[in-house]
């Protein structure tokens, strides 16, 4: 049965969650038992892996949720999942053989340092196992089985973890820590596998369907998918990159850190656009607009009072909390952070966008307008980092980032919708307004600054919650949805709508 679009969301922010908290406790743990040159290898690794993973993974799994979703004939998903996993098992095919040549021939050695050879061949079975356990989790979320799909990241991470740990525990090293991940993704594909039979007839898939495909145009989508990852990644590295030519490592690293501080922000924009692209591919394919744009507003209102939410509470408590996570030394990452914020909202708007705008089999003009965002971006980036630093990385960055939603929002109309049709503006800012106020006279108010981050941020959701409802920017239909969506028991769901409907609001 197909997870609703509400629950899927939930699904992936729990998992989201639990894997970054995960990560939280697994990373000192790998620091000390690699130590700092293991562990500089390691971190060298996965950065070849990650532009790697572009072309790999990106294409690919993208291209099996968008096709697997337009249709709920079993033998059309079944074609199509069969269709993109032999593409999938011969590009990771080829990009081992590439990895294990480069380790025969000493080309990893020369380049990176003897223990690179091992390191590369290790990583060429790293990379099937990983590109075959991702193709078995996209297929999952084409279905729109997110309740498989994240437990199962759950459990490959778990997995991960353990082993890797074990591993390296015992004197595997960096090698330990690729095994670890290449037994939890057989793991992955074994139990994935076996979940996705039971929905479709994958022996035949795996051979000869019967059913004709638009090959050519699925290849087309996947070429233009990496494409457009390679734009929006682009977003995420250039200024930090170009940092490094003009700036020390200790002012880049300032700098990365209040991006990571950042980032952070689009945990739940991230999980919508997930969810999104697969529960509207089946309505481009209808050719079904207004179900589109409903969809479109409603999800691009939760995103922009969510994370505009998350921005005011963030910038009223940067100087309080960057010291304290980062370290004091990290308090010039303060400034650029702020600078940040505005371009961090626009970004998480026209994240819904992106992915309804990727559920189309034509990516031009989502190519065009990503583009146009990373053009402006680099350009920026160049013209304010060399004389002003990290300070006009930040503004050139949150630029680059705020005209995604500008671009994003110009295609979605010229394609006969309007994502931002759905934000009740003039009850929004007087949310904003308020709730900015408040917070940020608590925030000054309190000189303690765990005190601060203790009391602030309930008080800031209560104030803006309550803000919301009182002017309209959130209905009580809303509410409804929101709470069912939570899962929450019956008789808790209950008490808190009656709660809510004693609130005034402007219609009252």
């Amino acid at each position: 049965m197909r997870n609703s679009f509400s629950s899927a969301v939930v699904s992936i922010i729990v998992s989201k969650a639990y894997i970054l908290l995960l990560g939280v406790g697994f990373t000192p743990v790998l620091v000390r038992l690699l130590g700092p040159v293991e562990y500089g290898r390691y971190a060298l690794v996965l950065s070849v892996y990650s532009v790697v993973g572009i072309v790999l993974v990106s294409g690919t799994g993208d291209t099996v949720r968008k096709y697997i979703s337009e249709r709920s004939d079993a033998a059309w998903q079944a074609a199509i999942f069969g269709y993109v996993f032999r593409a999938v098992f011969f590009i990771g095919l080829l990009a081992a053989t590439l990895f294990s040549l480069a380790a025969y021939t000493g080309l990893a050695a020369s380049t990176f340092g003897p223990a690179f050879t091992s390191l590369f061949y290790v990583l060429a079975a790293y990379l099937v196992f990983n590109q075959l356990a991702t193709h078995v989790l996209w297929t999952l979320m084409g279905l729109q089985l997110e309740s498989r799909s994240e437990p199962l990241k759950v459990v490959k991470e778990t997995l991960f973890v353990a082993f890797a740990i074990t591993f390296v525990y015992h004197g595997y090293g960096v090698e330990g820590v690729l095994l670890g991940s290449i037994v939890s993704s057989a793991f992955t594909i074994v139990f994935g596998l076996a979940i996705v039979s039971r929905l479709l007839p994958v022996r035949q898939a795996f051979f000869s369907s019967g059913v004709d495909l638009p090959k050519r145009q699925i290849l087309t989508y996947t070429a233009s998918t990496i494409g457009f990852f390679l734009f929006l990644t682009s977003l995420y590295h250039v200024d930090v990159l170009l940092l490094q030519v003009w700036l020390s490592d200790e002012f880049v690293g300032y700098y990365k850190g209040a991006l990571v501080i950042a980032e952070v922000l689009w945990f739940a924009p991230i999980a919508v656009q997930y969810a999104l692209l697969q529960r509207v591919s089946h309505l481009w394919e209808r050719g079904d607009i207004d179900a589109i744009e409903q969809q479109s507003q409603i999800v691009t209102r939760y995103v922009f009072l969510f994370t505009t939410l998350l921005v005011l509470g963030l910038a009223a408590l940067a100087a309080d909390f960057v010291p304290l996570y980062l370290g004091e030394s990290f308090r010039p990452a303060i400034t650029p952070l702020l600078l940040l914020l505005p371009g961090v909202l626009g970004f998480a708007v026209a994240r819904p966008s992106l992915a309804i705008n990727q559920a189309r089999r034509s990516l031009r003009p989502l190519l065009v307008a990503t583009g146009a965002s990373s053009l402006i971006n680099v350009l920026l980036n160049l013209l304010l980092i060399p004389g002003y630093g990290m300070i006009g990385a930040a503004i050139a960055t949150s630029i680059g980032y705020g005209s995604l939603v500008v671009f994003q929002t110009a295609i979605a109309r010229r394609m006969g919708y309007r994502p931002l049709a759905g934000i009740r503006w003039g009850a929004t800012f007087v949310t904003i307004i308020v709730s900015a106020t408040s917070i940020f006279l608590v925030s000054w108010t309190i000189d303690s600054s765990i005190l601060s981050l203790v009391i602030v941020p309930p008080f800031g959701a209560i104030v803006f919650a309550v803000a919301s409802i009182m002017t309209g920017a959130i209905t009580s239909d809303d509410l409804e949805e929101i709470a069912s969506a939570t899962a929450l028991p019956k008789t808790v769901e209950r008490q808190l709508l009656e709660l809510i409907e004693r609130i005034p609001t402007r219609h009252e």
